[in-house]
């Protein structure tokens, strides 16, 4: 009788146990070293000058994975959801947990031990980060990983003007109100017919112009500068969407 009571039991967390695996699928998507894939899952961009990296990336959250050296390689995740917490998944006890400040007035919130730093984190004005390394790193490492980041988060700019795509984005005013606009939403015909691309557009409002010509840049803020307000056929000033 109790080996039946035991069959059934077991039985039955085997059963609890597929159903919740099925009921709790894995939000990350994984898109090899397609930036803008991530960019779209993410709903940002990161766009790290960095190579052989992996990106992966779930609503609200983007995660590249690249080598620092031959031997060791990071994780560096991003957020733009309001957080001053740990976003690294790293659960792991470590036996310092404390702030430290970089000669630039950065302050990161770093786990390790006595010889190296395994998590670091810190806020910056629109975006939070988190940067892990199993095999540990320095405090030169930090510094040269935050280089890395603030490199790739610096707005862009042309040489005819000295706004960012991202600021005149959201100058744009309707009543004295100012609105941000997603892009994303309507790739403008007025554009196109100029040859801008859709995936110049699209990854320029993400931050990365690499997708553009410089000319394009140019014809994009020009349009930016007009305002508008997208809706899904057009974009309140005539210029309807491409396909």
């Amino acid at each position: 009788m109790k080996k039946i009571l035991f069959l059934m039991l077991v039985l039955f967390l085997s059963v609890f146990t597929a159903i919740n695996l099925y009921a709790m699928p894995n939000p990350w998507s994984d898109c090899g070293d397609d930036m803008y894939c991530g960019a779209k899952k993410a709903g940002f961009n990161m766009p790290l000058r960095v190579n052989d990296y992996n990106v992966r990336a779930m609503e609200g959250l983007l995660e590249i994975t690249f080598p620092i050296d031959k031997k060791r390689n990071v994780t560096v995740r991003k957020t733009v959801t309001y957080n001053l917490g740990d976003i690294s998944g790293v659960y792991e006890s470590y036996p310092i947990n404390k702030t430290i400040t970089l000669k630039n007035g950065i302050i990161f919130n770093v786990r390790g031990d006595k010889k190296r730093y395994y998590v670091a984190n810190f806020a910056a004005e629109n975006a939070y980060y988190s940067i892990y390394c199993k095999e540990g790193l320095k405090l030169n490492d930090i510094n040269n990983l935050y280089a890395i980041i603030a490199e790739a988060e610096a707005p862009i700019y042309s040489e005819k003007s000295s706004e960012s795509i991202e600021t005149l984005q959201n100058k744009r005013t309707f009543d004295g109100i100012v609105e941000p606009v997603y892009t994303q939403d309507c790739f403008p015909k007025t554009l196109q017919k100029k040859g801008v691309t859709k995936e110049c557009f699209e990854r320029a409002n993400l931050g990365d112009a690499s997708y553009c010509s410089s000319s394009q840049i140019i014809m994009i803020k020009q349009y930016y500068r007009k305002g508008y307000k997208c809706d899904p056929l057009n974009d309140g000033n005539g210029n309807y969407c491409a396909e």
